[in-house]
């Protein structure tokens, strides 16, 4: 039975090249692997931290974007409102013009008119004594003087005047 004997030999070979393998192991593959994983992790860290950064800002401009709308909004009903006044304004405006120029061409008429009416009493007057004044003279059937002339017109058309 020697091949089933204990050597203590090749059990102390055998646990100094376990352990030379072991550190020569952990020193040539764990701590590369486990520095190239530290890497990957602290890479997928600055990646979920630049996420949520980016989040943040996209958070952030579109809070900017709601409030710029919003007073894009308030500042667009603002300016129709002002719109809408000054184009009442301006309406109100031309109707008053409208107004007081109809009312001046009203006025216009109205002395133009009275001037016509004057003009037209007038030559009816004039009219109406030079009628009296042949009906006069046919009746006295002489001949008046200027001075006569003139007194029975101014009589006759004072008397026409109050009749009126």
């Amino acid at each position: 039975m020697g091949f089933l004997s204990i050597d203590l030999g090749t059990i102390l070979f055998t646990l100094i090249n376990t352990l030379i393998l072991f550190f020569g192991i952990k020193h040539f593959l764990f701590q590369p692997v486990n520095k190239i994983l530290e890497e990957r992790r602290q890479a997928v860290d600055k990646t979920m931290q630049d996420a949520e950064d980016a989040r943040t800002r996209a958070e952030q401009a579109e809070a900017e974007y709601a409030e710029k709308l919003a007073d894009a909004k308030e500042e667009s009903a603002e300016i129709l409102r002002n719109a809408t006044r000054k184009a009442q304004r301006r309406s109100d405006e031309i109707v008053t013009q409208a107004k007081e120029e109809a009312a001046g061409i009203l006025q216009q008429n109205r002395d133009e008119l009275e001037r016509e009416m004057r003009r037209a009493e007038s030559q009816l007057r004039s009219e109406v004594a030079e009628l009296a004044v042949l009906a006069a003279e046919k009746v006295v059937e002489r001949e008046i003087n200027p001075e006569d002339h003139a007194r029975l017109i101014d009589e006759f058309i004072d008397s026409v005047g109050d009749v009126q």
